[in-house]
């Protein structure tokens, strides 16, 4: 430390005294905040250790453990797959396409055994019925668990990202509706309902409990195992009519925001219930959709398309597989561990 002025001068004896106060005052502040937030890092870390070989986060994202539940959506990718070591190669881009428009974001991959584990650890009164579970309502349920406990957004494998999704997290929740033409031709229904594949929310939302205890109290009383009914769109849109949406904060999205597309693979199926005389209104109005937008209908506020790859109805098609690895070779990706 100097000890004299710019012209030469020794400095006064209180001076010095002061300067030197300052200098020692100022390295143990600073070491007083790298301790703590260090500490505060490892406290929201501590599960988590980084695979160097495949840039390959094995844990979870720092998440609300510790912490009080954000107010927004997280920055926090989930997807999920049979397994970690054979995804079916067209998925490939649609994965990447998460990781291309939201670089900021954080992206977690979950497999069955990963679903499954989630209940056992953090939802252990879920846990007998998810043993119980055909693997596709195994991976229903645990897409509402995960939000639950980690929040974030949940897009299934065949789902193609076309934007950035941040000026979507400003909510508590939200949900989105399937194409009219969908709702109306397969379901019966006379207005669009929601759908499963694609939901995002901040962390301990009440709704994801609401489904979960839904979703139990069918499977005690009914023995339809149907995926769809139990555990799947019609359980979340049964959810829903039962809650007060504007007091939990839930926002409804129209399809153009994920579904602007329908499966082109069951055109033929929903072309026949088409030029009926008799037909409902609600009829009318899905055909002549699907009459002039033959190919979809894109809009601006579309920001994801699902690509309605139905293997969970009609089996893996795939002649080609990737691994997770070779999804993301330069890019961080998080598994769960417990």
């Amino acid at each position: 430390m100097p000890s004299t002025l710019l012209n030469g001068s020794p400095l006064p004896p209180s001076l010095q005294l002061t300067l030197l106060v300052a200098v020692v005052g100022f390295f143990s502040l600073a070491t007083v905040w790298r301790i703590t937030t260090t500490e505060a890092f490892l406290l929201v870390n501590d599960r988590v250790f980084r695979d160097h070989q495949y840039g390959m986060h094995v844990g979870t994202p720092p998440n609300n453990d510790t912490l009080p539940p954000p107010s927004t959506i997280p920055r926090l990718i989930h997807q999920s797959w049979k397994t970690a070591d054979a995804i079916p190669s067209q998925f490939d881009p649609w994965m990447q396409s998460w990781r291309t428009f939201n670089p900021t974001w954080d992206y977690m991959f979950w497999d069955d055994a990963d679903n499954l584990q989630l209940f056992q650890t953090y939802f252990p009164e879920y846990y007998p019925m998810a043993t119980q579970l055909s693997k596709i309502s195994l991976a229903d349920m645990a897409r509402y668990a995960m939000l639950y406990h980690y929040g974030g957004v949940y897009a299934d494998a065949d789902f193609e990202c076309l934007q950035s999704f941040d000026d979507l997290i400003d909510r508590d929740l939200f949900l989105s509706f399937e194409p009219l033409v969908h709702s109306v031709l397969l379901e019966g229904a006379t207005q669009p309902v929601l759908c499963n594949a694609i939901l995002a929310s901040r962390p301990k939302h009440p709704f994801w409990l609401h489904v979960l205890q839904q979703i139990k109290h069918r499977f005690e009383t009914n023995p339809d195992r149907d995926p769809v009914s139990l555990t799947g769109p019609r359980i979340v849109n049964a959810a829903v009519a039962t809650v007060d949406v504007v007091k939990m904060n839930i926002s409804l999205l129209p399809e153009e925001y994920f579904y602007p597309e329908i499966a082109y693979w069951n055109l033929g199926n929903l072309q026949s219930h088409c030029g009926m005389p008799e037909a409902l209104d609600a009829t009318k109005r899905a055909c002549s959709w699907l009459q002039k937008y033959p190919k979809g209908r894109r809009t601006a506020k579309t920001h994801a398309v699902h690509h309605w790859q139905h293997t969970w109805g009609m089996g893996d098609r795939a002649t080609s597989y990737v691994s997770l690895n070779e999804i993301f070779p330069r890019d961080d990706v998080w598994r769960p561990t417990f």
